[in-house]
């Protein structure tokens, strides 16, 4: 499987070792700012390096940051793609039960439909969920809750595409930014149109195992994608409302 990132994000490398969780935090912030704090530092070091090895034992295939200039704001967002075996049969109907299980299971603060993209139907859920910060990791030290608007994309992937056995991949976009929405719903729309899947070996006898290319998502592209684009071309509305 491949697809697109928004060249506004960042990605976390998967698995990676102490040692490699440091120079990564040095590689996004000085080394005077993080020797500044040694403690912060050394927990800084220690909880990337316990994230990366999570993603990697969930079965993520990308997990990355966004922090950039929005309107000449600050923008933070998070997006995390992982792939889960999933036995479902027909894709759209599974889709179509995705969104309407889980936004029946979630509340009225959740919202969700189907959309159709270049390789399936894929259900997309938005909500807002809110972000536990104990007081001891708060600026302010005091214990917060902040909430986070939140996009799901759940696309079912057929069998024999991407190995021998259906399986669900997901897509988690999470901003902390409500007047910024819309910006991260085009980079979603934009990555879901990039999507490509690794068609089975035609020459392999059918019944037969077949080779997968590496599920590695391509780096960001440097200029646009030329991707089709959903045909509505409209994104979801804020979940803040």
């Amino acid at each position: 499987m491949e697809f697109i990132v928004s060249a506004g994000f960042t990605e976390i490398p998967l698995g990676m070792s102490v040692e490699e969780a440091r120079q990564e935090l040095i590689t996004r912030v000085s080394r005077e700012a993080l020797e500044a704090r040694p403690a912060a530092y050394e927990n800084l070091v220690s909880n990337l390096q316990k994230v990366s090895q999570a993603l990697e034992e969930s079965g993520a295939l990308y997990a990355g940051t966004c922090l950039r200039s929005y309107e000449g704001e600050l923008s933070l967002g998070t997006l995390l793609v992982t792939v889960t075996p999933f036995a479902f049969g027909d894709s759209a109907v599974a889709a179509d039960g995705m969104a309407r299980a889980l936004i029946a299971a979630r509340g009225d603060s959740w919202a969700g439909t189907v959309l159709g993209t270049p390789v399936g139907p894929a259900a997309v859920l938005t909500g807002v969920n809110s972000f536990h910060i104990p007081a001891e990791t708060s600026a302010s030290g005091e214990e917060l809750n902040l909430p986070m608007a939140e996009m799901q994309v759940y696309l079912p992937v057929p069998e024999g595409v991407e190995g021998q056995e259906q399986c669900l991949v997901s897509f988690n976009l999470t901003t902390p930014c409500e007047g910024h929405w819309d910006a991260y719903c085009s980079d979603i729309v934009a990555l879901l149109n990039s999507v490509t899947f690794d068609e089975p070996d035609q020459t392999f006898p059918q019944g037969s195992p077949q080779p997968t290319s590496p599920r590695t998502p391509m780096g960001s592209p440097t200029t646009p994608s030329t991707s089709q684009h959903h045909a509505d071309g409209a994104a979801p509305a804020t979940p803040f409302g």
